[in-house]
């Protein structure tokens, strides 16, 4: 008796943490599936049909039936809001805000809506522009039992929003996971015991660390095993004495800051020695302490000289940047267009590369308005949201800061489909994103909760990032024309390094780009076939991008893993070509699935790139000229990079499999740094198979 008493308590503690989730985050508004009266019955098939396309990931079809049931059914409230989901993910953002709109007129109140309306507007208009970041929290390195960190030096960050954090007097590294939980503690192996580490940056699913003490570069995978490690004490190239900090380039060349022997050394990605970095005259390096890459420029930060040298990749003296009021530079990094560089002794300082204005952070003021002082600053970074992280060595302690907006808000959470192809298991397709837009990662399962049919359900797991990430996608749409066809060599030259790093797992689409637009390969990993279908193809004088765009993006929404949507072009290009489709709203299209767009151009005019800087800005893609000497020889690395972050949650549902065509409700949760986020949406009951 007392056993099923207490099941009737757990079952009666889990509806009432149900009914109160539901009540904070959502008000009682008629989005459930309607009655239907004589006549309506038209309305519910279309609504059944519609959402049968949209699980599939056939948004343009599933489009057009919730617009017919809307249609026949005014006030059915559920298919208007799963037709705004359709508009969004078909970039048509205006037209999904109008059918929002026309829902809050109904229910001013309701949280769900009044949320997507605000999220959608600020993508519209570009998203958040405000660059006001506020303290968030701080995580103090003497008070987390068995994670304990003291004196930290850096910080860095998977590309699963986990980050590192190196401690030079507990000789460790801290391992927390994106929500700041720390989930390991790492000193090394017997064989490569941590002493004095000081530096470390993620790379390739590696973590690289810098030991002041042992004089090496130590590498480690992501659970802290040590594989390997580059140097060794002494003055000979590939030797250090003090190496104090290090990083890469974006070819994965290793640099380190050689602090005792004066000069920077270059690596390559196999860990072997290629040059240094010695400086000349005023610029000769005595004590360099930090370092970093941006724009193919390196810069070092000279403690002894309290200087900032910027080099060249050859080594050559390009600027020297000092302020009068430094006293003991540290550390620096860019980010986010900005230089950070980290004095010990007065605090950590910043230039607006597109401002040109130094600004110093002695101290800040936290959530109860008191100020604290960065006692002794060493290094800063920032991870994929655009939250600040300040390492203060002094204080054993890491100081977050992150958009105002982000911390404010609600995160824009979405349901993109419910497969149900192996019912009773059911695996749902979200992405979660903040403010700004930017997808958020690294959220663990606990995060979330499941609600059907307003039940939540206990068990279920999160796909692994690596196997939704096995294959790639590429949707390549060439410009039809006779430029394109003469620049054949750059090409053949721009394009063969990406080809060859191909998987097999991997496919490309090729569009052609004329008057009209044609799928020409529907899948291929064949550089010899895309060259000869260009070459055999009757060059035209006008280019329909807007349709063979829309045609590639439809196709890459459908698939999991990297997805990225590629122009070849030479310069015949023009605005025109866009008319059909407009580029915003291929823009919309592309961020919605977070499929950046990339333009390689056989054209060597710099000044066509900002024709194109529209559509590869906004979208996280770039412009890259084809010339077998830049950028496309890491085409493969740079697509590799843009990985597929959706969350898909599976469980197996309880609902009675003989409930054929009965509608669930789905409604997801999911709470991240103190901030909430939701979506609802829905699945019938299939037919056996």
């Amino acid at each position: 008796m007392s056993h099923y008493n207490g099941g009737q308590r757990g079952s009666f503690l889990r509806k009432f943490v149900s009914i109160i989730f539901l009540l904070v985050c959502t008000q009682i508004f008629p989005l459930d599936f309607p009655n239907f009266s004589l006549g309506e019955e038209n309305a519910k098939e279309e609504f059944k049909r519609g959402l049968t396309y949209k699980n599939l990931r056939e948004y343009s079809a599933a489009k057009e039936r919730f617009l017919k049931a809307v249609n026949l059914k005014k006030d059915f409230h559920l298919a208007r809001l799963e037709l705004a989901n359709n508009y969004y993910l078909l970039g048509e953002w205006e037209e999904a805000l109008d059918e929002l709109e026309i829902l809050a007129t109904k229910a001013k109140n309701d949280l769900l809506i009044t949320n997507k309306i605000e999220t959608l507007r600020l993508a519209i208009a570009g998203g958040v522009t405000e660059k006001e970041k506020i303290y968030f929290k701080t995580i103090e390195g003497d008070s987390i039992r068995g994670y304990r960190f003291r004196n930290p030096v850096d910080i860095t960050f998977d590309e699963d929003g986990n980050f590192y954090v190196a401690g030079f007097d507990t000789s460790n590294v801290i391992k927390f996971n994106a929500q700041g939980t720390p989930i390991s503690n790492w000193r090394g192996g017997i064989t490569r015991k941590l002493e004095r580490p000081v530096s470390l940056v993620y790379q390739n699913q590696k973590i690289y660390i810098a030991d002041f003490a042992r004089d090496e570069v130590l590498i480690f995978d992501l659970n802290g095993s040590y594989l390997a490690t580059i140097g060794g004490p002494g003055k000979n190239p590939g030797q250090f004495r003090g190496p104090s900090s290090i990083c890469f380039d974006p070819l994965g060349n290793l640099y380190v800051a050689d602090s005792g022997n004066g000069r920077i050394q270059k690596f390559n990605a196999n860990g072997q020695f290629v040059l240094e970095i010695l400086g000349i005259g005023n610029s000769k390096l005595v004590n360099p302490s930090g370092i970093t890459i941006e724009n193919q420029k390196i810069y070092v930060v000279d403690k002894d000289k309290l200087k900032v040298f910027v080099f060249d990749g050859d080594g050559n003296t390009i600027e020297t940047i000092s302020k009068s009021e430094w006293k003991k530079p540290r550390n620096i990094r860019i980010l986010d267009n900005q230089i950070f560089l980290t004095d010990e002794l007065t605090g950590i300082w910043t230039y607006s590369m597109l401002n040109g204005d130094w600004r110093q952070l002695p101290k800040f003021r936290d959530k109860n308005g008191v100020y604290r002082v960065l006692y002794r600053p060493f290094a800063t970074n920032m991870d994929s949201t655009g939250s600040l992280y300040f390492v203060d060595f002094g204080k054993h302690r890491i100081d977050i800061f992150s958009h105002k907006n982000n911390l404010l808000s609600n995160l824009d959470l979405k349901i993109e489909s419910i497969d149900t192809s192996d019912f009773p298991n059911i695996h749902i397709y979200t992405r979660v994103k903040n403010r700004g837009g930017k997808e958020l990662i690294g959220i663990d399962r606990l995060s979330f909760r499941i609600y059907e049919n307003d039940n939540m359900t206990p068990l279920f797991s999160l796909a692994n990032k690596n196997k939704i990430n096995e294959k790639m996608n590429i949707a390549i749409v060439y410009e039809n024309s006779e430029s394109l066809k003469k620049g054949k060599t750059n090409l053949e030259d721009g394009l063969f390094p990406l080809f060859r790093s191909l998987h097999d797992t991997d496919h490309i689409t090729l569009y052609r780009a004329g008057k009209d637009s044609q799928l020409i390969l529907p899948d291929t990993v064949s550089l010899r076939d895309i060259l000869a279908k260009i070459r055999d193809s009757q060059a035209e004088e006008k280019f329909n991008f807007g349709k063979a765009s829309i045609a590639a993006l439809k196709k890459l929404s459908m698939e999991t893993g990297p997805k990225i949507l590629v122009y070849l072009v030479s310069k015949e290009a023009k605005e025109e070509s866009f008319l059909q489709y407009q580029k915003s709203r291929i823009v919309s299209y592309a961020k919605a699935h977070s499929i950046p767009i990339y333009v390689l151009t056989t054209n060597p005019n710099p000044s066509f790139e900002e024709s194109w800087s529209d559509l590869t800005g906004p979208s996280n893609g770039k412009y890259i000229f084809l010339d077998g000497e830049g950028e496309e020889r890491d085409l493969y690395k740079l697509f590799r990079s843009h990985l597929d972050y959706r969350y898909i949650l599976s469980y197996k549902t309880d609902t009675n499999p003989e409930l054929i065509n009965r509608y669930i409700k789905i409604g997801i949760g999911v709470d991240h740094r103190g901030v909430k986020g939701r979506d609802e949406g829905g699945y019938f009951v299939p037919e056996p198979r």
